[in-house]
């Protein structure tokens, strides 16, 4: 245990490195999987609840990934609205475009940077942060850009996930925690959501609801990759582990008793997403107006200057 712990704090030192980096076609194709895994449909029809896209708006999907939202969104706008997306990896734009190719609405997806937005302002009635900021360096100025771009009342909703909220059936919770830092180390910062509130009042954009979505299996999660925690347990805790230096009997260790357990039909984990839904007003030097108690009226849709895919 001494020795695994320490390993740990020597690739603690190294977690810069390990940041995922989208722009790998490997990671980019299991990502694509992932956003079919029973929890991440619940989660996207949970997003488009909240966020409640009509007819005709312009909406924009940042960090768009390989496109399942942006065509969830198409669906809602209809053919009047539309769609866009912007990802800095290449391979997750190529993904997203072969998927709306044939979306019901006008759908376009550009390379760029959720820290420089190739947008002009005020041009979108709502933009989604979906699994973003946890990668983000500098949010405070993600959550500018992303207001920048918001016409006057437009809506931001943002998912992300908290790794401090992981449970999980083990006798080891030793082990689970030391798991459970290997698995955070992709991230910039895997403990983001209670952070939120504070940094959207900074920029006026008061939150007016906020939700959270489980991502939660039990029993016995099945092989085929499904299940997303699922998916955690048996394969991303192995990949993870190894490469932020686990030692390689903690890995067999955990995924031993996990598949007993799952035998037993008494696997049990979970983690939890939070949806934010602010809104923009005023200045961004306004004094902070507190959590709104209902959602705003959005003003009628205007006809904004089209921006062209970048390449």
């Amino acid at each position: 245990v001494a020795a695994a712990a320490g390993a740990v704090r020597i690739a603690h030192h190294q977690c810069a490195s390990l940041v995922t980096d989208w722009g790998d076609a490997k990671k980019a194709t299991a990502l694509e999987r992932n956003y079919k895994n029973r929890e991440v449909v619940q989660q996207r029809r949970e997003m488009l609840a909240l966020l409640a896209p009509t007819q005709g708006e312009r909406i924009l999907d940042i960090g768009c990934g390989p496109g399942f939202v942006m065509l969830d969104m198409a669906d809602a706008v209809g053919p009047s609205g539309c769609v866009e997306g912007v990802d800095p990896s290449g391979v997750m734009v190529e993904l997203a475009r072969m998927r709306l190719s044939n979306a019901p609405s006008s759908c376009s997806v550009c390379v760029g940077t959720v820290e420089a937005l190739p947008f002009p302002d005020a041009s979108f009635d709502a933009v989604v942060l979906c699994q973003v900021l946890l990668y983000v360096d500098d949010v405070p100025l993600a959550l500018r850009e992303a207001r920048r771009v918001l016409r006057p009342h437009g809506r931001l909703l943002v998912c992300e996930t908290d790794w401090d909220s992981l449970v999980v059936n083990t006798a080891d919770k030793a082990r689970f925690e030391r798991i459970r830092q290997a698995c955070s180390s992709t991230f910039v910062d895997a403990h983001l959501p209670p952070k939120l509130p504070g940094m959207l009042s900074r920029v006026s954009m008061p939150i007016s609801e906020v939700r959270t979505v489980p991502m939660v299996s039990v029993g016995s999660p099945d092989s085929s990759g499904s299940s997303f925690v699922g998916n955690w347990a048996f394969k991303v805790v192995a990949e993870k582990g190894r490469a932020f230096g686990l030692a390689e009997e903690e890995v067999r260790a955990w995924l031993d008793e996990q598949r007993a357990l799952a035998e037993d039909q008494a696997f049990f984990a979970c983690v939890h997403r939070f949806l934010f839904l602010a809104h923009k007003q005023g200045s961004i030097d306004a004094p902070y107006p507190g959590l709104a108690s209902h959602l705003f009226c959005c003003p009628p849709n205007e006809t904004p200057p089209t921006v062209g895919a970048l390449e």
